[in-house]
Order: C-alpha cells, then structure tokens, then sequence
C-alpha cells in the first residue's frame, strides 16, 4: 500500500462493500455503476491512480476474511465520510443515493444492502426510506425530516 488511506480509498471500500457484502458476488452491472459513481467524485482521478486504489482497497478487504471485519471497515469507511462532509448534507444524501444505485443495478436490492444503505443514512443523520416501484422496476430513495 502506498501508505495514506485517503476519501478516495473510503468511497472505493463503501462502494465495494454495498456492491459485495450481501450477496457475495460483484455482478458486472453493479461493477458499472460503481465506476460511474467512482468518477462523478473523483474527476481529476487517472485510470492508474484508481487502479492503484481499488487494488489498495480490494488487498485489505481480502486480508480481513470475514463478513464482520468488512462490516467494520465498511462502517469506519462511512463514519470517514461523515467526518469529512458532514456539513454537506446535500453531499451526504448523494452518497446514500450512490449506494442504492449500486445495490440495485443487478435489479435485486438484497434486505443486508437495505440495512448496510439505512446504517450509512443514520450515520449521516438522515432519515431514509426504501421501497420498490414495481412498476418502474426500480428501487426508490426517500429522504424524509428528522424530527
């Protein structure tokens, strides 16, 4: 590893582990989407920088063996995010609308994924609510007040 964990690498690991965790397979659609929302961030980023990060990222995910720990890191990763947005709440709401994205791009959103996306939106201090439009077939995000 090239030493700094950076934003970058806390993006890559929560993507990662919304596109994985659940179900264990990384399908190629939500691959896609997680590269598109990758980018959308990190603009200035080369193909190389985010090769080397994803590789970064993916080495410690492997190292950890264990849904639990990558959970954890999953988790860490979120709070990361908090710290660093956490007066954006606009910014802190597309994450959690990335992380829907990319759940459901292989059509499915898993009830882990919903729990993983909902503990993120608490983190953030959002009130969130998920459902299924059946007939746009699409998972729908709703942000609702706090109070």
């Amino acid at each position: 590893m090239s030493g700094e964990w950076s934003y970058a690498h806390d993006l890559v690991n929560m993507y990662l582990g919304i596109a994985y965790l659940a179900d264990h397979q990384l399908d190629p659609e939500e691959e896609r989407t997680f590269l598109v929302k990758f980018k959308e961030w990190m603009p200035h980023m080369s193909v190389d920088q985010f090769v080397e990060v994803w590789e970064e990222v993916k080495s410690l995910y492997d190292s950890l063996r264990s849904d639990e720990n990558r959970h954890a890191l999953y988790l860490q990763s979120t709070l990361n995010v908090a710290r660093l947005l956490g007066d954006s709440t606009d910014q802190l709401k597309c994450i959690i609308q990335d992380l829907v994205d990319i759940a459901a791009a292989d059509g499915v959103l898993h009830d882990r994924e919903a729990t993983m996306i909902k503990a993120s939106a608490i983190a953030y201090g959002l009130n969130i609510e998920l459902s299924f439009d059946e007939e746009a077939q699409r998972v729908r995000l709703s942000f609702r007040d706090s109070s």
